[in-house]
């Protein structure tokens, strides 16, 4: 599929679409940081430009538009959003965008959190709005789906849940679009539990168990191999926990710190945090995967990522939606 990437940061969401066979024909984001980053590791180039200036009119021809959202504008006080909460605007925008492009199909990824805001209304009124995209223009709109998936499940060696929103024209016929479900969301290929019959869960041991220490010349010859001298301190709190080396990870986060910097968890050893080649690696970024900024600002552009091997199987099932539409245009027209 051809892809329009919003809110693209470093690119972990592409890259896994981009490994799937799919084609970014535009991504874009504001961070002047992870510009220089996704330049570096893909052969197009990240559009630099903030959200609301993007117009629909200015993208290519494209199937699929993807990207996170924000929902921090969403009261948990109040039945439904305030829409002139101006926490709001960037969700606001791409429903703008959905609404003068109306492609074929959107993805878009948020925090598992998500789901609780406002007892569940919030996410209705979200569902409701995205269904609802084109109407006023006598488009059928979105059959649309939210799938709660961990990146776990997936390979990624990190407990990771995310909701994704799956939106499907409904220019498809209901019995296209019911088969199109059927192949999205990607099924889990790991699991915990043995019982599952899947491959284990892929631990901190497999990730990161052979690299060397950073700072020692074998650590040295590895990109973004370093790190925070912030201090460990084992407490039970978010970034201050025990790891287990034969577990996968925490989640990655790009935020959270008392000073609005990135958490980054204590390595297994308990001596020192995550390197950003290892907090990386977590996120199932490649070895080649050069990351550019501060080590602040790589650590952010890593936690705010999707992480790529999920990505990669989303790219999977994405391409099986992808066959099926082609195996009905072959029905339809043989020629």
């Amino acid at each position: 599929m051809k892809v329009v990437s919003l809110f693209a940061g470093c690119g972990g969401l592409d890259l896994g679409l981009v490994q799937a066979g799919h084609k970014v024909v535009l991504a874009t984001d504001f961070d002047k940081d992870c510009k220089v980053t996704y330049d570096k590791n893909f052969d197009h180039k990240l559009l630099l430009k903030d959200v609301k200036e993007l117009k629909g009119s200015e993208f290519p021809e494209y199937d699929i538009l993807t990207g996170g959202f924000p929902c921090q504008g969403f009261s948990v006080a109040n039945k439904y959003r305030d829409v002139k909460d101006d926490r709001n605007e960037l969700y606001l925008e791409i429903v703008r965008l959905l609404n003068e492009t109306k492609p074929k199909f959107f993805l878009a990824e948020n925090v598992l959190g998500i789901l609780s805001l406002g007892k569940g209304e919030v996410v209705k009124q979200i569902m409701k709005e995205f269904s609802e995209i084109g109407l006023e223009d006598d488009f059928d709109g979105y059959e649309v789906k939210k799938f709660k998936l961990n990146a776990a499940d997936f390979g990624v060696p990190q407990g990771r849940k995310r909701v994704i929103f799956f939106g499907v024209s409904k220019e498809f016929s209901a019995e296209l679009r019911n088969e199109i479900f059927n192949n999205f969301p990607p099924k889990p290929t790991h699991s915990g539990k043995p019982e599952n019959n899947l491959k284990p869960y892929v631990t901190l041991r497999d990730a990161i168990g052979n690299f060397p220490e950073p700072y020692t010349r074998k650590g040295e010859k590895i990109l973004n191999h370093y790190g925070t001298k912030h201090k460990v301190k084992i407490n039970g709190y978010m970034g201050n926990r025990k790891l287990s080396w034969d577990k996968p990870g925490p989640t990655m986060v790009g935020r959270g710190g008392g000073t609005g910097g990135p958490v980054i968890a204590v390595h297994p050893n308990c001596n020192r945090r995550f390197t950003v080649r290892e907090t990386a690696t977590i996120q199932s970024f490649p070895k080649e995967f050069e990351f550019f900024g501060s080590t602040s600002s790589q650590f952010r552009q890593i936690g705010n990522a999707v992480a790529v091997e999920f990505a990669r199987h989303l790219g999977d099932a994405l391409k099986k939606v992808e066959n099926v539409l082609l195996n009905e245009l072959v029905e339809v027209d043989p020629q």
